[in-house]
């Protein structure tokens, strides 16, 4: 019995993304009970799975976007893709992705009885809009390709899994097709945690932290805590971080705001932390720091569109902000600094690994009663 796991996040790169997708094949092999052969379609392919020929630079995936390949992959991808299914006759292949669709006619060819998931990580075809609206226009020639290939995975795939409601949601209006599953963000614990004595962060200089890469939605974030949210502060400072997050912070300067780059031991700045923040107002998916930060047990305090996903958590754990004032307000007003049993009482008990254990398990279960062998 095998299984075959293609994703194009699976990668040497660390990033929500990479993370989430290494995560899923743990599961994936935790739960299959055979072997499962991962393989990325990725620049930076994962040590631990087998590479496939990706394009090398925007022009050769603009090429492959007319030709209706997406992300990265080549024809010499897909000749890969084909002897490696020729070699495995795996019974079950996992598209970690929306994007792979043109994959789906050349899998049904070799291996018929083999069952296809698809997993949705964001609606990519609405992405690709929201880019363009940006005039990112090296955007265009993907355009056609991404609809085309979210479609046939949507429709044609044996079982679909989206990351939340609102992405299944607009699936169904887009395709034309119910998602079969919800499959959320799952983060691995990075953490021991003594819940009868947790460990109060700084009160002498409070600050809230923001975590985040150098993409563009946050950098918009940066631009709104500078403008709008670190002037109506009192008593606390902001505290930007990440990969990226650097280079930015002469542009985006405040005496309540300070902005740093990779920082060594992220777990030492999230213990400090009163709240976490995250005014995210673009881009897909589920926020991943938003589920480490409840992981680190900390108050999030995030817009409607970051806290997407996370519905489940009640307000001591998530707390949204739908304005400026509501988000300079609620950090002005903490009172309980540093540790929030509520917090890691959610991530416990939905974005933890073995919360994602029984979300495959069950997804397995649905599968073998559709003749997976």
């Amino acid at each position: 019995m095998r299984a075959l796991y293609i994703s194009p996040h699976l990668s040497a790169t660390e990033f929500g993304g990479s993370l989430f997708a290494a995560t899923n094949l743990q599961l994936l092999r935790e739960t299959f009970g055979g072997s499962v052969t991962a393989a990325s379609v990725s620049r930076t392919p994962h040590a631990a799975a087998i590479a496939i020929p990706s394009t090398k630079n925007r022009l050769g995936t603009a090429i492959a976007n007319l030709q209706g390949l997406c992300g990265t992959l080549t024809r010499e991808g897909v000749a890969h893709l084909q002897r490696l299914l020729i070699s495995e006759r795996p019974s079950l292949i996992w598209l970690d992705t929306s994007i792979l669709g043109t994959l789906i006619p050349l899998i049904r060819s070799i291996v018929p009885s083999a069952k296809i998931v698809c997993a949705f990580q964001n609606v990519e075809t609405d992405l690709i809009k929201q880019r363009l609206e940006q005039r990112q226009l090296q955007y265009l020639p993907a355009l056609h390709a991404t609809w085309l290939n979210e479609r046939r995975s949507a429709r044609d795939a044996d079982l679909t899994l989206a990351l939340h409601a609102t992405d299944a949601s607009r699936i169904l209006t887009l395709y034309g097709r119910p998602i079969d599953a919800l499959l959320p963000i799952i983060v691995r614990d990075q953490i021991s945690v003594d819940a009868d004595e947790p460990q109060p962060a700084n009160a002498a200089q409070p600050y809230v932290l923001f975590v985040g890469s150098g993409s563009p939605p946050n950098v918009e974030a940066l631009a709104f805590m500078s403008r709008h949210i670190a002037p109506a502060l009192r008593g606390f400072r902001l505290l930007a971080v990440g990969s990226g997050l650097g280079r930015f912070g002469s542009s985006f300067g405040h005496p309540q705001l300070e902005v740093r780059g990779f920082v060594e031991d992220l777990s030492s700045v999230y213990k400090g932390a009163a709240a976490v923040i995250a005014p995210i107002f673009s881009g897909g998916g589920m926020k991943v720091k938003i589920a480490e930060a409840l992981m680190h047990g900390k108050l999030v305090i995030a817009s409607p569109f970051a806290a997407i996903g996370y519905e489940s958590c009640i307000e001591d754990a998530i707390c949204v902000a739908r304005t400026p004032v509501d988000f300079s307000s609620k950090i002005n007003n903490l009172i309980d600094f540093g540790f929030c049993k509520a917090s890691r009482s959610c991530f416990e008990s939905l974005y933890s690994y073995h919360a994602g254990l029984e979300h495959v398990e069950k997804i397995i279960t649905s599968l073998r009663r559709r003749g997976v062998e």
